[in-house]
């Protein structure tokens, strides 16, 4: 199986490398950033609300500016699917040539796509993966594996017994969507005696710290906790749990399991404190990185195929679209300092 992407071969940026059965094939060609330097950028995201969306619409800024493109200013959408929508007729009109988003509603987002397409403008997503219209690439983690990950960490330090609260995500992403699912079916599969509570927060941070309050405060057998994004929902539990007289640092009697997804520094900073045990970390910063040369590469007119990457992931196809799953490393106290994690290096 056969996948092309553009990349960096050698000392020189690239158009594009084939890879065929894992080995890498470079053809020199125009590069990529001087041929940037006339491509304007769009960025439509859901929210900024949230410290892991700004720090990626950052890195992805940053990231731009020093391949030279032109930016168009960030178009927030506020949770509203509809706004997003006219965000992306918007960019069309102040001259983008190229979108990098990351959507509100999975399925709502289609129109913007096709309607992007119908201009002649690519558009990644990344982060969140649309399921319809077409993109030029998805660059996301499996996030079933990560809430199936999650699961394997509660089950097996509950010993396959208890009671574990999911706080969900916003169940119109696919991120949500796939959080909960893989969690679940684990739990079903490998733990039938574990029940889950499940709460659903739409990645508000208020409305995660009152189910929180709301679930520990009447569930005093409660054992563990399951966050679907720490950058949302760390902050209001550990205040939750302090409020409540049970946060207990772990290997000290009454602690609650605590696993998250996202990675932020502040969570790491819970592990090494031991107040968090296990958090999946997302590749926030290769979301910037890769977005951003798929894109690069589609504006130039190149085009992608399923299969294996240099990268350590995998091109398959989704709904229509070709998706490139990034790995997401599973963290706890072993290599919480691991430089490579994106929450110790973007502060």
């Amino acid at each position: 199986m056969a996948g092309t992407i553009s990349r960096r071969c050698g000392a020189g940026f690239v158009s594009a490398a084939v890879f065929v059965a894992g080995i890498v094939l470079c053809f020199a060609g125009e590069s990529t950033s001087a041929a940037a330097k006339s491509f304007t950028l769009g960025y439509s995201v859901a929210f900024l609300s949230t410290p892991f969306e700004a720090i990626l619409a950052n890195l992805t800024i940053d990231a731009a500016k020093k391949d030279g493109l032109k930016l168009l200013p960030v178009a927030n959408a506020n949770q509203d699917a509809g706004r997003q929508i006219t965000d992306f007729h918007n960019l069309v009109a102040e001259g983008a040539q190229g979108i990098i988003v990351v959507p509100t509603d999975s399925k709502a987002i289609a129109p913007a796509l096709d309607f992007a397409y119908s201009k002649q403008v690519p558009v990644v997503s990344i982060d969140i993966g649309p399921e319809g219209g077409k993109v030029a690439m998805i660059v996301r983690a499996d996030n079933l594996k990560m809430g199936n990950d999650a699961c394997q960490s509660v089950g097996k330090a509950l010993s396959g017994k208890g009671i574990v609260l999911s706080l969900m995500g916003d169940q119109a992403t696919n991120n949500g969507r796939d959080r909960t699912t893989g969690f679940n079916e684990c739990m079903q599969k490998n733990f039938p005696g574990i029940k889950v509570i499940q709460e659903p927060t739409y990645w508000q941070t208020d409305k995660a710290t009152a189910v929180a309050q709301t679930i520990v405060t009447s569930t005093p057998n409660l054992n563990a906790i399951y966050m679907q994004s720490d950058s949302v929902m760390l902050a209001g539990v550990l205040n939750v749990l302090k409020s409540a007289g049970k946060l207990k640092k772990v290997g000290e009697p009454g602690h609650l399991y605590l696993v998250s997804i996202d990675g932020t520094a502040p969570s790491l900073q819970a592990i090494r404190q031991g107040w968090v045990d296990t958090v999946i970390s997302q590749p926030l910063d290769l979301y910037a990185k890769y977005g951003l040369i798929y894109l690069e590469a589609a504006v130039n007119g190149q085009t992608f195929h399923a299969g294996p990457t240099d990268h350590d992931s995998h091109i398959v196809e989704y709904k229509g679209n070709l998706m490139d799953l990034l790995p997401a490393p599973i963290v706890t106290t072993a290599n919480v300092d691991d430089p490579n994690l994106w929450g110790n290096k973007v502060k």
